[in-house]
This record gives C-alpha cells, sequence and structure tokens, in this order.
C-alpha cells in the first residue's frame, strides 16, 4: 500500500513539471519576456542632401521653421559674385545655399544663378541672357528643360520655396529658412513682406521720376504707407508715400505692369480744383501727387482722399477718383477754401 501511494506522488510531480516546462518553453506566452528575444524595431536611415536634381520630399516629422528675412547687406558670403557683380537677393534652404546675382550697371535685374549644397558635395552657375528671370514673387532660371525657381516672400506667400521643375514635369522644392534682398528695410506691409511691384517701384524710384520734388525713406513705414494693390495677374496699383507731413502725407501712384522683358510703369495723374481768385471759379488743375488721406478700395476699383488745408481740419477738400484702364477718373470733388474756424458735415461740391 505505501509502495502503491509512493508510485502515486512520483507521477504526480513528474506530470507538474512537465506542465510547467512546457509552459516556460510556449513560444505563444504573452508575458513571456527573454533578454534573447529578437525584436523588430525601425532603423532610422541618414538623411542625404539631395542634389539639384533629385526629387526630395520634407520628413512629416519635420517641425516648421519660420522664414528669417533681411537686409543683403547681412550676408556673410558676399564675395561670390565677381567684382563686376552684386548680389541681388539671397535664398537658403535645409540643403541650399541660393546667391542671385545681377551687373553692376544693371542692378535691378537679376541675371546669375549661383548654387552651393551645404555639404560640400558642389552647385550649379547658370546666367539668364535671352530672358528676364524676375517675375511676381519669383526669380526663375532656365537650364537645358529644368527650371529652377526662388520664390521670394510677400503678403501671398509668406512660406517660399525653391522650387525645381523637371523637364518630365516632376517637382522638388524645399521651403526657404533664410531670404535675403536689397529692400528689405523699406517693408512697409501690414504683413512685414514686401511684393515684388513695390520692390521694383521702389528700386527704380528715381529712374521713374517718382517723388522726384521731395522723397523719405522711411516715410513708407508710417501713416497710410507705401503699398501694392493687385488689380489682376499682372497689373498691380503702388500708391507711394513720398513723405509725411504733420498731419498728412504725400503720394504718388502708379500702375506696374508685368510684361517682358521688363515690367512696364505708367505714372498716374490726378485732377482736382484750385480756388478761384478775385471770385472766379476755382480752376481744374492736374498732378501726379495728392497730399491727404488717400484710401483705395480694391473691389469697387474707387480711390478716396480727404486733405485738409490745415491742421484744424475747417477747411480742405474731399475727392473721389475711379480707376479707368490707365487712368484715374475724377468722379467727385468738394472743397471748403475759406478757413475761418468754422466747420461743416460736408463741403460744397465743385464737380460734377
Amino acid at each position: 500500500m505505501t509502495k502503491a501511494i509512493t508510485q502515486i506522488r512520483l507521477s504526480l510531480m513528474a506530470l507538474m513539471l512537465s506542465v510547467t516546462f512546457l509552459g516556460c518553453t510556449n513560444p505563444d506566452t504573452k508575458n513571456a519576456s527573454s533578454p534573447n528575444s529578437l525584436v523588430a524595431t525601425p532603423t532610422a536611415s541618414k538623411a542625404t542632401a539631395p542634389s539639384p536634381t533629385q526629387n526630395y520630399q520634407t520628413p512629416n516629422s519635420e517641425s516648421p521653421k519660420s522664414i528669417s528675412i533681411g537686409d543683403i547687406k547681412a550676408l556673410e558670403d558676399n564675395r561670390i559674385c565677381d567684382q563686376s557683380k552684386l548680389i541681388y537677393a539671397y535664398g537658403e534652404t535645409s540643403n541650399y545655399r541660393v546667391y542671385i546675382c545681377a551687373n553692376v550697371n544693371e542692378p535691378n535685374r537679376p541675371r546669375y544663378y549661383i548654387s552651393r549644397n551645404k555639404d560640400g558635395s558642389g552647385g550649379l552657375d547658370m546666367e539668364a541672357t535671352s530672358y528676364n528671370p524676375q517675375k511676381i514673387g519669383a526669380i526663375e532660371f532656365k537650364n537645358n528643360g529644368y527650371l529652377y525657381i526662388l520664390e521670394s516672400p510677400t503678403t501671398q506667400n509668406p512660406e517660399p520655396v525653391l522650387r525645381i521643375i523637371f523637364p518630365n514635369g516632376k517637382l522638388s522644392e524645399e521651403k526657404l529658412l533664410r531670404y535675403l534682398s536689397q529692400s528689405n528695410t523699406t517693408n512697409t506691409n501690414t504683413s512685414g513682406l514686401m511684393s515684388y511691384p513695390l520692390q521694383y517701384v521702389l528700386q527704380n524710384r528715381e529712374s521713374l521720376g517718382i517723388c522726384k520734388d521731395n522723397f523719405q525713406a522711411d516715410a513708407g513705414q508710417k501713416s497710410m504707407g507705401s503699398k501694392a494693390f493687385q488689380i489682376s495677374d499682372k497689373k498691380y496699383l503702388v500708391q507711394i508715400q513720398c513723405f509725411l507731413a504733420a498731419y498728412q502725407g504725400a503720394f504718388e501712384y502708379v500702375l506696374w505692369i508685368d510684361e517682358s522683358p521688363k515690367p512696364r510703369v505708367i505714372p498716374l495723374q490726378f485732377d482736382s480744383f484750385q480756388e478761384g481768385k478775385g471770385g472766379t471759379k476755382p480752376s481744374l488743375i492736374s498732378d501726379r501727387a495728392i497730399a491727404g488721406m488717400p484710401r483705395f478700395n480694391l473691389r469697387s476699383q474707387t480711390l478716396t482722399n480727404f486733405t485738409k488745408f490745415r491742421g484744424l481740419g475747417d477747411c480742405g477738400s474731399s475727392a473721389i477718383y475711379k480707376l479707368d484702364g490707365d487712368r484715374m477718373v475724377l468722379q467727385e470733388y468738394r472743397a471748403k477754401y475759406e478757413c475761418d474756424g468754422k466747420y461743416v458735415q460736408d463741403f460744397p461740391i465743385i464737380y460734377p
């Protein structure tokens, strides 16, 4: 009897050891953890700087970086253009440095595209001989079927890119981290960015004869300011604030039209009425400059202007103009010429 009981106990112990061994070695056991277990983990691949002809895609994990905007004078390496050239603009991405150069005798027309890879692997040099690379908000260079586009920061495009379009239509883009130009210090748009039409007019102000009698460079950033209004894809109304007096500014306007090989600029004239002498009727005069506080309504294509004849505001004029083709046509003119300290709700109508 005792022998039988002992055999039963031994059998049960063997069974328990067998079950325990199977449980420890079962590959399907959920809680099993062994230092020798192989776990598949993603391996990060090392990023390499693409060449200008490789398709570039920004990794999804890359956090967006805001663009740094400044004057070309802040560029550390400004010797890449030779002595007969100057740097027109500079753009920098994660992988490239792009220098746009111009001839000294044509400082306002970009002509040379020089790019350098940040990893030191090489670069690209191009010259535009038969076309103007300057477009609205971008500089475009062509090379053997490829199109290299350096966008500039504007109010419509606050996140510009360096874009490469391949002959087969494929696209490569890198966001600009830094953009420098000759005129960013005169920026006057509310977003802090300058549109190309405004930039072009300011750069060529003297040759265009704009504000030739009196111009204050910093006036465009104050009061009503200098700005550009987009009329159509290729047409802008550009407002230049020539100077700022004690209580109002002086302004001139031009139409900027995108044409090849360079934009066309049309100065605008404004009709008004001068006080008559000796009881005569006010006489019609025309001038490129207007003084006051002008406001342009893009939807109705009308410009309204209120002018004070003195700081008290008891005398002055108000005018309404409508943009008709390439002319500002006077619609209404009111004026109170007598500065007598008396205020009226509406100035007397002079025209029509």
